[in-house]
């Protein structure tokens, strides 16, 4: 076996490192997509390429170290090719007789793409949801009449031919039809471009940011057609501006964020949007979460196997969440910012990754895609440097220094090169994009500034995080608010004491655990790193057999590095990188 340097974690930590956080996993299916080259040429696409083996139906992009029949089969979708095609077709008025080529070229977390060429080069993309996509039909109508709002606004989005919310169809499954985005996705090309061009790039897309922001909205929830959203969903009018030929046809309705929808959320009948005031969405969100633990909650062990030792390794009573929901609906109402800007309702791209941009030669940004579960929600929920972009942890990017090579850069090892680069790039990206922000997108800028916003966001989300057995993380959120009360509580509320009162040993006790899951899921992340994997255990097909001799390597050292046989017995059965039962 190839040996592997370890220095990631120390011997007696590693078997605490070995467990998986969750917090991640509701974006993390949503962030893969790699080049297939799987094509039928002209002639040879008919409904004879029905082989439920066909790798048009099935997931051939990456591999799981576990559990990957299950999701290769919430990936595999059968589809009438032919009558798809004819549908690609009939959309752009041309004939399937045109059609030279009709390629599988991507496959992310929610959809598999399609290209689709006729005669004369013209390009066709057609995006196919899995069965496990969520939402299914409100996710695919507020995904397009979000592309197709935003697109009459101005920003740059590809435009959509042709969609449908059903299987039944000709097709046998639900689709979306668009144009081909001109250029090469921005990750292709950072690299190659000089200071110049990439300030240039930040500059455009910040204006794009701009132009989100300062679009108005009535209200919080997602972008729907007037006509497609049933009558037991409450929707509110959105109006274009009128100088964009267009005053109706929208309107604001549930949200199709993901958390809204997962884990059997969409059983439930709770207030999922749109909301009129901020108030509204807060109080939302933790009953919601009430709602799902009243129907499904039920003792249980923590997901992750690590926080067992947290919790006496005994099952944990989800009574706990509740009275933590309670105490965030007690305090979630005076938290509000007095500052009515910081209410306004603001869309923001939910996945501003570089795979989603595409540039011209010239620098251009020729589109945005991937705008599924673009949600709108309060400036201060959204205000943040996008997760791309950020370079947080790092000093000279934190104080907003203007990022340089190393002095003795030149002198450096070509790997010791390779690293500086990177960090300088990094740098640049958070640089260039806080700069600009300051300049031409101020109102998100000032937001950003306020530390005040960032206690609350931190409450938001762990208040809307779904319960697998943490009784602390939003706790600990409380207490922590708890801390900045004078300066994020409402002004009718200054003067007045926090909402919750625990017990200095509770307070205590509950800040201990936190900070030892915290600590956890750090080196979690270090392990998967090192690993090469993502926290579902995703990597992609080149790199399945070195990722699974590095995850053997780590656990047998690991073994060796446990002090009893108990420990010994305890990782091997809960090592989080072989299958296991999946019960959420």
């Amino acid at each position: 076996m190839r040996r592997f340097r370890v220095d990631i974690l120390k011997p007696r930590f590693l078997f605490h490192a070995c467990f998986s956080p969750r917090q991640d996993v509701y974006t993390a299916r949503q962030t893969v997509a790699y080049s297939t080259g799987e094509t039928l040429q002209a002639g040879k696409i008919s409904s004879d390429n029905q082989d439920s083996e066909h790798t048009f139906y099935n997931y051939t992009s990456g591999r799981w170290l576990y559990n990957e029949p299950l999701r290769l089969s919430e990936r595999r979708r059968h589809f009438d090719i032919h009558e798809l095609c004819q549908a690609v077709a009939k959309s752009v008025g041309r004939s399937t007789d045109e059609i030279t080529t009709f390629a599988k070229i991507a496959e992310g977390g929610s959809y598999r793409i399609f290209e689709a060429t006729f005669q004369g080069e013209a390009s066709v993309i057609v995006r196919l949801p899995y069965p496990s996509t969520i939402p299914g039909e409100y996710g695919i109508i507020s995904e397009v009449a979000t592309m197709k709002y935003l697109r009459l606004r101005g920003v740059p989005i590809p435009e959509v031919f042709d969609w449908s919310l059903s299987t039944d169809n000709p097709v046998q499954c639900e689709y979306i039809i668009m144009e081909k985005v001109q250029g090469k996705e921005l990750e292709h090309t950072w690299y190659t471009m000089t200071a110049k061009e990439r300030m240039a790039v930040v500059e455009k897309i910040v204006d794009i940011e701009r132009m989100l922001f300062e679009s108005p909205f009535p209200a919080s929830g997602s972008i729907y057609f007037k006509d497609s959203v049933g009558s037991c969903s409450n929707t509110i009018d959105l109006p274009l501006a009128v100088n964009c030929g267009k005053t109706d046809g929208f309107c604001i309705g549930p949200s199709s964020e993901f958390l809204w929808w997962y884990q059997r959320q969409n059983e439930l009948a709770v207030n999922r949007g749109p909301w009129k005031t901020t108030k509204e969405l807060l109080e939302a969100v933790g009953h919601r979460e009430l709602t799902w633990l009243q129907k499904f909650g039920k003792r249980r062990f923590p997901r992750e196997p690590l926080y067992r030792e947290f919790y006496g390794r005994q099952e944990v009573d989800p009574q706990v969440q509740v009275d933590s929901l309670m105490d965030y609906l007690k305090v979630a109402p005076h938290i509000i910012p007095d500052n009515l800007e910081l209410c306004q309702p603001t869309i923001r791209h939910p996945d501003l990754s570089p795979t989603n941009i595409f540039v011209s030669e010239s620098g251009d940004i020729t589109g945005v895609i991937d705008w599924q579960h673009s949600t709108i929600l309060p400036m201060f929920l959204q205000a943040k440097i996008p997760k791309y972009f950020q370079n947080y942890g790092d000093d000279e990017s934190e104080n907003f220094r203007r990022p340089k090579l190393r002095a003795d850069f030149d002198s450096l090892e070509e790997s010791e090169k390779a690293s500086e680069l990177e960090l300088y790039r990094r740098r640049q990206l958070h640089y260039f994009y806080l700069g600009f922000t300051s300049t031409n997108n101020k109102p998100h800028f000032h937001a950003m500034g306020k530390h005040d916003l960032i206690v609350r966001n931190r409450l938001y989300d762990t208040a809307g995080r779904p319960w697998e057995g943490d009784n602390t993380s939003l706790k600990a959120a409380i207490v922590q608010t708890s801390t900045y009360w004078p300066d994020i509580a409402t002004s009718a509320m200054k003067e007045a004491n926090f909402p919750v009162k625990y017990p200095d040993t509770d307070v205590a006790n509950c800040l201990h655990i936190d900070a030892k899951q915290k600590i956890a899921d750090a080196q979690m992340q270090q392990l998967c790193d090192f690993i090469g994997v993502n926290i579902d255990g995703w990597v992609p097909p080149d790199s399945y057999e070195e990722a699974r001799e590095k995850e053997q390597y780590i656990k047998q050292q690991m073994l060796e590095a446990a002090e009893t046989e108990h420990e010994r017995k305890e990782l091997d059965e809960h090592w989080p990188f072989q299958d296991h039962d999946e019960l959420d």
